[in-house]
């Protein structure tokens, strides 16, 4: 039981770190101009994510969904950690 608690706890962890990847890919797409070209990429590919999941929102909200996302997924990883 230990071990299958680990191993999600690391899945968990992982999902997190991608979902701020993509938190952060939704507000660079609000200043483009500005973005460096790698910020640009992660950008377009949260943007293509986004449409193919039908998360037809601006930006901003859809950042704010992913940074949600994330938290619960640090949260449940959190509580879920083997001790």
């Amino acid at each position: 039981m230990r071990i299958v608690l680990g191993l999600l706890c690391v899945l968990l962890a992982l999902a997190a770190l991608a979902l701020a990847a993509l938190s952060l890919g939704a507000l660079a797409s609000l200043n483009a101009g500005s973005a460096s070209p790698l910020l640009s990429a992660v950008s377009a590919a949260e943007t293509v994510l986004s449409g193919r999941v039908h998360l037809m929102l601006e930006a901003f909200w859809r950042a704010l969904v992913w940074a949600g996302l994330c938290c619960a997924c640090v949260w449940f990883a959190a509580y879920l950690k083997p001790r």
